[in-house]
């Protein structure tokens, strides 16, 4: 018997068009145009419309193209399906100089094919005929180049019409597809890329990814090796200051459906620092519909610590004014145990702290920033009435990096007694004059975060180190130290601050030629 070798070349996917109700990118199928058959039955399925298996964000929509390994299997006059013997993808993308995809192809399929009608499957590049495998963890080496789909779970279904001797089919995409475009509104942080993102739910007994029977419409059912997770790896992704799909655009291929209690989280990570820090979105209910593409331009909200906050005491200019980081003259060190020696170091630098205080007498600060601060009454009731919470989780940045690592502390207004003349439990007592030494320490820190119910009653103050006396930069992500407004009643070069640690909390009266940091309490 004479084999008779069958020629499909498919479409998949066209045009697609932003959504407006669900934010989904809508798929548009057009028909295929013919060939003239040379020799034996052709089936043609080419046009000019550059769409197929391999994916990239336009801004719009998804557009596919056919990588090396696509396969498709075709339904032949017996019910059987045969995959394709051969295809000419290769030969394709080797025309074109640097290319790893093609917008058209072709496919040999053997077997016998005489029907109006012939149904035709993709399955992605290691599916089998009747089966999908939607894969809980997934990876995208390059933004905006969703190739990986092809092996991740892509598949699709089309109905091949003409007859003998010329079919044509517009292969229609059924898997669902999520396009994520993270950025970072309050700026760029050089340091800080995206290593993984995750889609989860709270139903272990959804079917994110799986195993599954496909049917010729293209629904999904008989899911084993379940999850209700699915991860995408990317390669340090970076992260915009808007949603800029060429620069971050990852793409995951997931289960159609409707889910409840969606979260999407985000990994970001920063090599100098080692820091590894999770930030996460939760939705009540996303639907992710067939063939279609929801994306997701989520603003990380991550804070920005300006490292013009560390000052010495009272000083009109902050600590590296003409040396700062990001400046003309960045002399500013930025990491843990980098120093410099262009830190002030006398009394005619602008940079220099305020001499004022000692002999029992009361001294407050005397520039706008500093009046701002707290007095030192103030900072003991912080530190033994405003409950603090070290938040060890909670993502941050300062000069370029990433970090982890700050207190909560209950706002004034919810202090119980709060009062700016003098401190807790000891009305006669005021800071500000004093002679008296005191030692006020607190270690009943609670390890988390307040309660979302209760956030609003607490500020955050991140763990954003010091300056020593020698230009260098010591603890940050690990410990915090705080200027007050009040001086040492006793010693002049001695200024009252609150240093806070993951388990401890003082009241520290210290050189005021330190560059601690000057920054307003709520």
């Amino acid at each position: 018997m004479n084999k008779k070798s069958i020629y499909f070349g498919t479409l998949l996917l066209a045009a697609l068009t932003l959504g407006s109700c669900a934010n989904e990118d809508t798929a548009t199928d057009k028909t295929a145009g013919k060939d003239t058959p040379k020799t034996g039955t052709v089936f043609s399925s080419e046009t000019e419309s550059a769409t197929r298996t391999s994916a990239k964000y336009t801004g719009s929509g998804l557009d596919f193209y056919w990588t090396a390994s696509d396969k498709i299997w075709v339904k032949d006059d017996n019910g059987n399906y045969n995959q394709n013997a051969s295809d000419d993808i290769s030969s394709r993308i080797a025309a074109v100089p640097g290319s790893t995809t093609t917008d058209k192809a072709k496919f040999w399929v053997n077997g016998s094919y005489t029907g109006s009608t012939h149904k035709v499957r993709y399955t992605g590049k290691s599916g089998t005929k009747d089966k999908v495998t939607i894969k809980a963890s997934q990876t995208q080496s390059t933004p905006n180049d969703a190739a990986h789909i092809a092996d991740d779970g892509d598949f699709g279904v089309a109905d091949a019409t003409g007859g003998p001797g010329a079919y044509n089919f517009t292969l229609e995409h059924k898997a669902a597809y999520v396009t994520f475009m993270p950025y970072n509104a309050n700026g760029v942080i050089p340091g800080a890329k995206i290593q993984k993102i995750r889609v989860y739910t709270s139903n272990t007994s959804d079917q994110l990814a799986g195993t599954f029977d496909l049917a010729d419409n293209g629904t999904l059912s008989n899911g084993t090796t379940t999850s209700n997770s699915v991860e995408l790896n990317v390669s340090n992704f970076s992260i915009p200051s808007v949603s800029t799909y060429a620069t971050n655009g990852a793409t995951m291929v997931l289960s159609p459906g409707t889910y409840s209690n969606v979260t999407i989280e985000y990994t970001l990570h920063d090599a100098v620092t080692n820091v590894t820090g999770v930030i996460e979105k939760t939705y009540p209910s996303v639907t992710f519909d067939a063939g279609k593409n929801t994306p997701v331009r989520a603003d990380l909200n991550i804070k920005i610590y300006s490292g013009n906050n560390y000052y010495m005491w009272d000083a009109p200019q902050h600590y590296w004014s003409g040396y700062e980081w990001d400046g003309a003259n960045p002399m500013q060190p930025t990491l843990n145990n980098q120093s410099n020696s262009n830190y002030p170091q006398n009394n005619s630098d602008i940079r220099w702290y305020n001499d004022g205080g000692g002999g029992g007498v009361r001294f407050d600060a005397t520039t706008s920033l500093f009046t701002s601060l707290p007095n030192a009454n103030e900072m003991v009731w912080y530190c033994q009435k405003g409950d603090p919470h070290w938040d060890a989780d909670r993502v941050w940045a300062t000069m370029g990096h990433l970090y982890k690592g700050g207190m909560w502390f209950k706002k004034k207004s919810y202090i119980t007694g709060y009062s700016s003349e003098h401190i807790p439990n000891n009305s006669s007592v005021d800071m500000r004059t004093t002679s008296t030494i005191f030692n006020f320490t607190n270690n009943s820190i609670t390890q988390n975060a307040p309660s979302l119910t209760t956030l609003n009653e607490y500020f955050y103050l991140p763990a954003l180190g010091a300056y020593d006396q020698t230009g260098k930069l010591l603890v940050v992500g690990t410990a915090g130290a705080y200027w007050s407004s009040s001086t040492d009643a006793t010693i002049n070069q001695n200024a009252y601050n609150i240093g806070f640690a993951s388990n401890i909390i003082a009241i520290n009266r210290t050189l005021k030629s330190y560059g601690y940091v000057a920054y307003p309490f709520e």
